[in-house]
Parts: structure tokens; C-alpha cells; sequence
């Protein structure tokens, strides 16, 4: 995954984090618990999340499917974030119907 900045000088890493820290929030799982599912390191999922480590692609797949999440889906999320509405709480609408 490529590092760049997107508007408002926010990194694409950091946004990537903090899309899936709300995903594993709305679900109320624990790092490990994303982890173990994704079949990754704990401590990668924690620095993933804060922005401090890139996500290779095949690292972002296991997370998705960890979410049972596809891209298409995860896009929506971003989308949420770009019109400001709660994005966990529109993620969830989208998915339910």
C-alpha cells in the first residue's frame, strides 16, 4: 500500500487505521480477537490502527475478510467519513439493507 496525503494533510495510512479501528469498535472485538481472525500479529493490528505501520495488500485482505468486509464495502465507510455522517452507524445501514 502506498503512503500519500490526502486532503487536509491526513496520510492515506492514517485513515486506513482509523477505518479499521471503527470497524473492530462497531463489532466490539479486541485487537487480539482481529488478529487471530486475520491470522496476523497482534502488535500489527495495533500499529496498523495508529497509523505506524503500512498495511501490505495482502495484510488489508485478511483484515477485510477478518470483517467479513469487502473492498466495495470498506469504500462506503470512506465515503461516510467524506460526507460526515457517522460512518460506523451509516456503514451499518448500508450493510443491513
Amino acid at each position: 500500500m502506498r503512503c500519500g496525503i490526502e486532503s487536509g494533510g491526513v496520510r492515506k495510512i492514517e485513515l486506513l487505521g482509523r477505518r479499521l479501528r471503527k470497524l473492530r469498535k462497531a463489532r466490539k472485538w479486541s485487537p487480539a480477537e482481529v488478529a487471530e481472525r486475520a491470522g496476523i500479529d497482534e502488535q500489527d493490528v495495533i500499529r496498523i490502527e495508529r497509523g505506524e505501520a503500512r498495511a501490505g495488500l495482502e495484510t488489508v485482505i485478511r483484515l477485510l475478510a477478518a470483517f467479513e468486509v469487502d473492498v466495495e464495502d470498506f469504500e462506503r465507510l470512506a465515503a461516510a467519513e467524506r460526507d460526515n455522517d457517522p460512518p460506523v452507524e451509516r456503514f451499518r445501514r448500508d450493510l443491513s439493507g
